[in-house]
């Protein structure tokens, strides 16, 4: 139901008394905020994970977590381990075939930082990479990249292995080879992750 006159504030002008809008607050191109990168998800975690919880801790180790099962329901991942550390911090280790490192063709960066850094990158939208997915239903690692302290992720791949690290969904640590593989057989992907503090109230 309207307001009344008498309900109203008094910092309503007389214009606004009739639609009970305050007319005196800009409504412009400067007031439409764009969020950067991962900004979103930080700004409204509960979008993306539920409740900063229980629950929402629950959520970030299986959206990890799916991104290794995908490998196997794929047939490239025969073995998954997921470790919880003293300091609280998550890892889960796959034998699938590593989070692709080459540079992406159009946006001229890493394909891990790709998929780690963009809300809408990854290899499960078209058909070509999975036939069966398990973690479309959620945000993937990206938003646990996002809503954590630190992230780190280690991909083995072709021979060599890679090493990225990030700072509550920034990149602080580029691409970088860390080491060698004898077998090039031998591949798959690290991820290691200490959810935000300042975000989740347990």
């Amino acid at each position: 139901m309207p307001k009344t006159d008498d309900e109203l504030p008094a910092k309503f002008s007389s214009s606004d008394r009739i639609t009970g809008v305050n007319t005196a607050q800009k409504y412009d191109a400067a007031q439409i905020d764009k969020l950067e990168g991962l900004e979103a998800v930080r700004k409204r975690p509960g979008m993306y994970i539920g409740d900063p919880d229980e629950r929402g801790l629950h959520h970030m180790v299986f959206e990890v977590l799916d991104n290794s099962i995908d490998e196997h329901l794929a047939g490239f991942c025969s073995k998954i381990d997921v470790t919880i550390h003293v300091d609280g911090s998550v890892s889960v280790r796959d034998n699938g075939r590593g989070i692709p490192v080459d540079i992406h063709p159009k946006w001229k960066m890493p394909a891990v930082e790709l998929v780690l850094t963009n809300l809408h990158a990854g290899g499960k939208f078209g058909q070509g990479a999975y036939k069966y997915s398990g973690g479309l239903h959620g945000v993937g690692a990206k938003c646990v990249n996002a809503l954590s302290d630190w992230f780190k992720v280690e991909v083995t791949r072709e021979g060599k292995v890679y090493h990225m690290a990030f700072e509550r969904g920034k990149t602080t640590q580029k691409l970088a080879i860390i080491g060698e593989v004898k077998n090039k057989k031998n591949t798959g992907t690290l991820v290691t992750f200490l959810p935000d503090p300042t975000i989740f109230t347990i």
